[in-house]
């Protein structure tokens, strides 16, 4: 009777240390592909030092290969890396709001479209800077939630007062560029 409890309990911790084996996190790859760090200025050199200086909550690994940057990701690790960068978001809209009560900011959950609402009268470097950073975050989100290296996001930019399309372009493909007569146009009936 001890023998036949003996061996059932061996056989027992032996089914639950191989249960133990398997629940290691499922990782995924994920390419980013040289197309997006063209796009955000960066080298996937740059970016795998990022990725080291983040830490095991973001990655499980990260290197360099011939299409750009290879990511071997638990969902967990993915969801990181796009609650973090929705984070960035809601600094950058915090502080391009900040400039005006009328600019606005829709997000689109997607990470395809980013609709800005505001006018001429926002500075510069402000514009750039809310722009690109959208555009750069919303391509990296669409990348990871969709593990896919062809990715696209279409920015449009409306005038705030008047709700009209100043500017409509698509990351990385091609570039933006608005200026008076634009901005002129979506101000007329």
């Amino acid at each position: 009777m001890k023998k036949s409890t003996l061996i059932a309990a061996l056989f027992l911790i032996l089914v639950l240390a191989s249960g133990c084996a398997d629940s290691t996190p499922k990782t995924e790859t994920y390419i980013i592909p040289n197309s997006y760090w063209e796009y955000a200025g960066s080298t996937p050199e740059g970016a795998v030092e990022s990725f080291h200086k983040l830490g095991g909550d973001y990655y499980t690994d990260a290197q360099v290969v011939s299409e750009g940057v290879q990511l071997e990701l638990t969902e967990e690790q993915r969801d990181n890396l796009i609650r973090r960068n929705n984070e960035y978001h809601e600094q950058i809209i915090a502080e391009f709001k900040s400039y005006s009560d009328d600019y606005r900011y829709e997000p689109d959950e997607t990470y395809q479209t980013v609709n800005l609402y505001f006018d001429e009268k926002l500075p510069p470097a402000a514009n750039i800077k809310t722009v690109f950073m959208l555009t750069s975050g919303y391509g990296m989100n669409y990348i990871l939630q969709n593990n896919t290296t062809d990715w696209n996001v279409e920015l449009c930019v409306y005038n705030c007062h008047t709700n009209k399309l100043v500017l409509s372009f698509n990351a990385p493909s091609e570039e933006a560029s608005c200026g008076p007569e634009e901005w002129r146009a979506s101000y007329s009936e």
